[in-house]
């Protein structure tokens, strides 16, 4: 008996065999898996909003201190010329 044909009766055997039986809470499983799913996806969201609102805020704080437009200060003192 060739691979093919053999795999081809493994099929037909599990098709004739019926559906197998479920277990009577697989439905209350589901639905708890995927509230907690969605309880982790909202709260990773939540983090994310979060981290970008105080990088902006940080950013803001530190523009207003620095004010990094405006020209720095000069180092040394212009020369002394007509003495």
């Amino acid at each position: 008996m060739s691979g093919q044909t053999r795999k081809q009766e493994d099929v037909r055997r599990m098709l004739s065999a019926g559906a197998a039986a479920l277990p009577p809470d697989l439905p209350r499983r589901a639905m708890d898996l995927g509230e907690r799913i969605a309880r982790r996806r909202r709260a990773a969201r939540g983090a994310v909003w979060l981290l970008l609102f105080a990088l902006i805020t940080g950013l803001l704080l530190w523009a207003a201190v620095a004010e990094p437009w405006s020209r720095p200060p000069r180092e040394t003192t212009p020369p002394v010329e007509g003495l």
